[in-house]
């Protein structure tokens, strides 16, 4: 049809292009531009108030580890579906946790860029991060169905309002910290005697280590006995991050020795785009109080050399971190064991 002799539109307007956005009506109305606005305050809060704990009351309790994700959690879940437009179907759960996540892995990736804590300790807390935080927008969710998208971000504003004075309290009142130990053993196809001799002479550790370790754990690398003050035994203990002079407090020859450790060096080099960072918890807050060697002679005549470490640590939750520490301890053991066992087979 020739378009001269086409009839006129009902609706010439239809064909105009759309005008572009501006920058609030994206930000308000895409869901991508909703996530960054519950994601960014979430972030820049829950790092503020990881510095309040860590840095101005100096505790590592269940408030910054908890408390902060779940608040950060409820928070971002609120702020999420409060800023979509009312208009629209509410927000899918998928949505909503995916914003939850990502402003988790915002707090911990700010924590890193601040240089408030280093890579290998954020890795660690961010399983227990992301679960609380994902718990926390669970309960987002629900009061915010059952309350309003708006009340409950009020009173979610007067719960981070109440968070300095619920982590004075915390550290004001500290939860008594038992003493813990990891054993390992292994059996060694030589009597006792024989073992004895090799662990008290000098012994190399093998280079190989796990992730961890290679990212800034520290570990030992060299065991040797030396003379103390006035004559008393001590075990030299090199390690990646120094060396310790270790008071043998038991000397059982093809029995039991066991050394105490009133000093050692930071049990980690903090791995960070900083030359250096001061993290509290690198000091006092991780103790190992004693190690202990034990060797077990067997009717076969072989012996079960066992290592003990016992340590105490004041950070919360214990036993979310008695997993990381105990792993690392026995991954310790391991090589220690191994090498003493490979030498006392050998010779």
């Amino acid at each position: 049809m020739d378009p001269a002799n086409q009839p006129p539109r009902l609706y010439p307007e239809d064909d105009q292009p759309a005008a572009p956005r501006s920058l609030k009506q994206w930000l308000t109305g895409t869901p991508l531009g909703c996530t960054l606005l519950a994601v960014l305050p979430t972030a820049a809060l829950s790092a503020g108030l990881t510095y309040l704990s860590t840095n101005i009351f100096h505790t590592y309790g269940g408030m910054v580890f908890v408390a902060v994700p779940f608040l950060a959690g409820l928070i971002a879940n609120v702020l999420y579906t409060w800023l979509n437009n009312p208009a629209e179907p509410r927000p899918g759960l998928l949505a909503s946790w995916v914003t939850v996540v990502l402003a988790a892995l915002s707090t911990l990736a700010l924590l890193v860029a601040s240089a408030l804590e280093g890579l290998i300790c954020v890795l660690m807390t961010a399983p227990l991060a992301l679960i609380v935080a994902l718990a926390g927008a669970v309960v987002g969710t629900s009061l915010g169905r059952l309350l309003g998208e708006r009340t409950s971000l009020r009173m979610f504003s007067v719960l981070v309002l109440l968070y300095p004075a619920g982590q004075a309290l915390e550290a004001r009142y500290p939860a008594p910290v038992p003493p813990h130990s990891v054993v390992t053993r292994r059996r060694v196809q030589a009597s006792p005697e024989r073992v004895w001799q090799v662990l008290t002479r000098p012994v190399q550790y093998p280079a190989e280590v796990g992730w961890l370790f290679r990212a800034g754990v520290a570990y030992p690398t060299r065991t040797a006995l030396a003379t103390g003050p006035g004559g008393t035994p001590q075990l030299v203990c090199t390690y990646s991050q120094g060396e310790a002079r270790l008071p043998i407090s038991t000397w059982q020859p093809g029995r039991e020795l066991t050394f105490r450790v009133p000093h050692m060096p930071a049990p980690m080099r903090e791995l960070s785009p900083y030359p250096r960072i001061h993290a509290p918890h690198l000091h006092g807050f991780f103790r190992v109080e004693q190690g202990t060697f034990r060797l077990l002679p067997q009717p076969d005549g072989s012996t079960v050399l066992e290592a003990t470490t016992t340590y105490r640590h004041s950070i919360a939750p214990r036993a979310y971190w008695q997993l990381w520490s105990d792993y690392l301890l026995d991954d310790m053991h391991q090589r220690v064991l191994s090498a003493i066992q490979t030498q006392a087979q050998d010779e």
